[in-house]
Formats: C-alpha cells, sequence, structure tokens
C-alpha cells in the first residue's frame, strides 16, 4: 500500500511539472505573438526559460521562406519573421523511483 502511494505520489508531481511547462511554453508563445517577434522579446524569453532549468529552441520563419534557429539568446533582426515554432524541453521527473526523462512540448507563434 505504501509502495502505490509512494509511486502515486511521484507521478502526479511529474504531472504537475509536465502541467506548469506546458503552461510556460503557452505564455512565451503569446508573448512572442504580442510583441511581433520583437528581437529584445525573443532573446528575453530564451533566457528567462534558460534560467528557468528549461532548454529552449525558437525557429522563426520568414516572409522569404528562410529559417533560423535560436538556442541562446542571440536574435538580431526579427523584422521579416511571420511565424516561430518553440520547442520547450523539460525534465520528468519521478521521484520515487530515481527517473528522470526529458519531454518536449511544442507551440507555434503568428
Amino acid at each position: 500500500m505504501l509502495l502505490v502511494l509512494l509511486l502515486g505520489t511521484g507521478v502526479l508531481s511529474a504531472q504537475m511539472d509536465a502541467s506548469i511547462a506546458l503552461s510556460y511554453k503557452a505564455d512565451l508563445v503569446a508573448e512572442l505573438e504580442n510583441s511581433n517577434f520583437s528581437p529584445q522579446v525573443l532573446n528575453g524569453c530564451i533566457q528567462q526559460a534558460i534560467d528557468n532549468g528549461y532548454k529552449i529552441s525558437v525557429k522563426t520563419f520568414t516572409r522569404g521562406g528562410a529559417a533560423r534557429v535560436y538556442i541562446t539568446p542571440s536574435a538580431g533582426d526579427t523584422r521579416d519573421v511571420v511565424m516561430a515554432e518553440v520547442v520547450l524541453t523539460y525534465p520528468y521527473r519521478i521521484g520515487f523511483l530515481n527517473s528522470v526523462t526529458e519531454h518536449q512540448v511544442r507551440g507555434y507563434a503568428r
């Protein structure tokens, strides 16, 4: 009975981490959309994700079809950007089993 309780608690905790990551990704996408892909906001989002312990990849697409990937806060001119793909990688931990895997959530800013 104790084993089931501890395992259930670990799974619930991992699901909470996943829920927080999903919400965080949605906030990043909304922030990019609302700023019209401003380089300062893009760099700030990437740095904040890194500071919060996430791995992030933002792939921007321009009207001409060119794509650029940012994994560090190094965005420059983003005037022609019309869409961005945000991939947030987060740790999925089940403490009782000492299990840590990486999961990803993906979103698109337009």
